[in-house]
This record gives C-alpha cells, sequence and structure tokens, in this order.
C-alpha cells in the first residue's frame, strides 16, 4: 500500500472511466487511466500496452460479452505518447487529440485539445463524425450515444509542466455542454476527471465539478498504479466490485514507462 491519495476517486460508488494527470515529487509528469463497469460487456476488458507505437488501449476479455455491447465506444487506444507530449480520453478522440498534437506548433495544451475536440470550450464548435456498421454515424467530439447515461467524453492532454483537461456532456434539458481546464502540474499533485459523478443512479449522472485533487508520494507508475488501482473498487455493498483495470503512463528523460493492473489477471 502506497500514500499516494486517491481519496476523491475512493469516495465515488461508481466512477464509469477516470482520467488523472500529474506529477511526481522529482517532477516526473505521468497520466493515469481507470476503467470501471458495471454491465458485462463493460468489465469484458483490459488495458494493454502497445509499446511498439507507445499506446495504451483497451482490449477484449470475453469477444461474447463485448458484442452485446458496442465496440464502437468499448473499444479505443487510451492513452498514447508522441513526440508533442501524452495524450489521453475515454474514447476514440484520442485519436483526434494526437493528430492535433502532433501537427500543431506553437499552441498552448487548452488550445491543442480544444481545436481537436471541435473547440466548444474555447471557440466555434465543428463536429467529427465516425461511421461504425453498429451504431451508424458517431460525433466523436460529443457525448457518447448510450442512452439512457449518455456518457460524457473526458480527455485531457499533456506537455511538459502543462496540460488541459476537457468534458463534453449532456444537459438535463437535451443539451450540450463542454468545459476545458487549464492545468499548472506541480510536483507531489495531480488532477482527476471521471466520465461520472460517483453515485449509482439510473440513469448515471455526469460529473459536473472541477477537476478533483490527487497526492502523489511515489516516483514510480507501478506503486501509482496501484493506488489507482485500489481506489477503483466502487460499490455500495462489502460484494460489490465494479474494478475492470487502471493503467498509468509516466515520462521519464522523455522516455515512456508504464504500469497496468487488470482484474481478470489480478482475480478482484
Amino acid at each position: 500500500m502506497t500514500n499516494n491519495d486517491f481519496s476523491a476517486l475512493e469516495q465515488m460508488t461508481y466512477s464509469g472511466r477516470g482520467i488523472t494527470v500529474g506529477m511526481t515529487p522529482s517532477g516526473a509528469p505521468f497520466i493515469g487511466y481507470s476503467l470501471t463497469g458495471r454491465s458485462p460487456p463493460s468489465q469484458a476488458r483490459e488495458l494493454v500496452y502497445d509499446e511498439k507505437n507507445q499506446v495504451v488501449r483497451t482490449s477484449v476479455t470475453d469477444p461474447e460479452q463485448l458484442a452485446d455491447g458496442s465496440p464502437a465506444l468499448l473499444l479505443y487506444p487510451a492513452i498514447a505518447n508522441s513526440s508533442k507530449g501524452m495524450v489521453v480520453s475515454n474514447g476514440a478522440q484520442t485519436k483526434l487529440i494526437y493528430s492535433e498534437a502532433i501537427r500543431i506548433v506553437g499552441k498552448t495544451t487548452e488550445e491543442v485539445l480544444g481545436r481537436a475536440l471541435g473547440a466548444r470550450a474555447f471557440g466555434p464548435y465543428e463536429s467529427f463524425w465516425e461511421y461504425d456498421a453498429k451504431e451508424g454515424w458517431i460525433d466523436i467530439t460529443s457525448y457518447e450515444p448510450d442512452a439512457p447515461n449518455f456518457t460524457p467524453r473526458i480527455s485531457a492532454y499533456q506537455r511538459g509542466s502543462n496540460a488541459a483537461m476537457y468534458i463534453v456532456r449532456k444537459t438535463e434539458d437535451g443539451g450540450l455542454f463542454s468545459i476545458g481546464f487549464k492545468i499548472s502540474l506541480i510536483p507531489k499533485e495531480g488532477k482527476l476527471i471521471t466520465t461520472y459523478k460517483g453515485g449509482n443512479e439510473k440513469p448515471l449522472l455526469p460529473f459536473d465539478s472541477n477537476p478533483l485533487d490527487v497526492a502523489i508520494t511515489s516516483e514510480s507508475p507501478e506503486e501509482i498504479v496501484d493506488s489507482l488501482y485500489d481506489a477503483i473498487k466502487g460499490g455500495q455493498n462489502p460484494e460489490d466490485n465494479y474494478r475492470v483495470a487502471s493503467a498509468v503512463m509516466m515520462l521519464k528523460d522523455g522516455k515512456p514507462e508504464v504500469a497496468i493492473r487488470n482484474r481478470n489477471e489480478l482475480g478482484s
């Protein structure tokens, strides 16, 4: 057990997906990603690392269960490293952020993130659509079409000691709301956003606050990912367990170090 403080996440009954951007005491930036699930299709996944391309992605543990869900929404690159920093999201929009990050020069992290995701939070809005044979056309810059939850899309981009986080969600009246946050990375600190507010309602309520605080004491991705994994058990009863997986990508001397924890491998 480590002393990294993910209590804001641990207190949530059900967090959905979570993104953490932070910095170790020595100044190494990292991104954390957490997966929880209530349904069998959501739980039939794991996180795997593509070392050649420096990408952490979701993968299938039970193809039959996944077929009952929506592969277009459940399978995606979650964390990716480039020469221009690390990107992370809970869906296909990771590809948009990565493309914008390596293409744009002279823009801030929040400008790159905003331009990649249609600039809702930072200026005029533009959609980007992807076709899926099961779901049809999906706007991957909007919230997910998984009624009744309409899962928010959460994203982040880190470059050096600067980062930005972005949330787009459905409003109560059926509209669309988006907001971006500029983050200055500070040693021993991190910021956290999740897709859901933390309860176990039906439908689930979207995350609607500023990024939450995280305290970091560890220097290794292994210790941080253990803290992150410990924090996502969730549930209202002792027997509940919504964990699916967690991953941490950390940059040391410009090179990524990755640690992953999968429930299907750990057993609990």
